[in-house]
């Protein structure tokens, strides 16, 4: 794991190097504190972050967790005005002369590098290795992403350590679906150029993008390999967007919204546009209807 102090050029900018310095060396022993109760053993501090390994995938979770929540703390005068960003990786690796090295820590720096601030991203392999099913109902698909040296595409998920409540619902009082006062949807249909697709809420992930691999290929020049994914989560319709150009949703009644890395869930009826707006898409869109 890494965990990595964000902005930390602008604080040194903004506080003058002595006062940043002791910020981000108080707010580095809480991160260090924190891994050390959940059996984390630290690895070194490189400038602005720290480097720490685990046995547990779940306990480096929980600490992953925690840290953000700490960091959030305005009770914690050493995190105030702070925030970091977690990257974890699990795999073999080298521990010799107090450090560590090998292809396990290359690709956590490659996570960690991924994330933004108050993030927390993780690799297929450490999520096929959690145990705990809230810590798994947490881990959302973020993206999935091609490594130097390596054939297979590494699949990346983010730990929603927030609230559910802070993931966006494409649900209002309008005329459209509401699912707060509703039945549930319990199907989604998906026509693209007459090629029509049905998830139920047993269906497995859909993957939509311009790639070989992927459940629904749409080709463009703006849409990636592997643009979105819509899944099915606690019996809701949920669309999630791994691209660099964003997903574009409209709704039947006229609303639209923009996803960039972010996640919606799909109520009532619409189109889809992956890379470009609705206007700009022409006839290249994915239309849905949940019944």
């Amino acid at each position: 794991m890494f965990a990595d102090v964000a902005g930390s050029t602008a604080l040194y900018e903004n506080l003058g190097d002595l006062e940043a310095r002791e910020r981000i060396t108080k707010a580095l022993n809480t991160l260090i504190s924190i891994s050390k109760r959940h059996r984390g053993k630290l690895v070194k501090t490189i400038g602005d972050e720290i480097l720490v390994y685990f046995l547990d995938t779940d306990l480096a979770l929980l600490a992953a967790q925690m840290m953000q929540e700490t960091m959030e703390d305005l009770r914690s005068p050493e995190t105030i005005g702070l925030s970091i960003r977690i990257g974890l990786h699990y795999g073999p690796a080298i521990i010799e002369e107090n450090d560590i090295f090998g292809d396990t820590v290359n690709v956590a720096a490659r996570m960690v590098g991924m994330a933004k601030a108050r993030q927390i991203l993780c690799s297929g392999m450490v999520h096929e290795r959690v145990h705990s099913p809230d810590m798994l109902d947490k881990l959302r698909p973020f993206d999935r992403i091609r490594l130097k040296g390596k054939e297979v595409p590494l699949d990346v998920y983010m730990l929603a350590w927030e609230p559910d409540a802070d993931i966006t619902n494409m649900a209002t009082a309008g005329s459209f679906t509401n699912p707060a006062r509703d039945t549930q949807p319990q199907m989604l249909e998906l026509d693209y150029h007459g090629r029509k697709l049905t998830l139920g809420l047993d269906s497995d992930t859909l993957q939509i993008g311009r790639g070989k691999d992927c459940d629904l290929i749409i080709s463009g020049d703006l849409i990636s390999r592997f643009h979105a994914r819509i899944e099915v989560r606690r019996g809701r319709f949920v669309i999630t967007d791994q691209s660099t150009n964003g997903t574009f949703i409209r709704t039947e009644d006229g609303q639209n919204f923009f996803l960039r890395r972010e996640e919606n869930t799909l109520f009532g009826s619409g189109v889809i546009s992956l890379g470009s707006s609705v206007e700009k898409a022409g006839d290249n869109l994915l239309h849905y209807r949940c019944i």
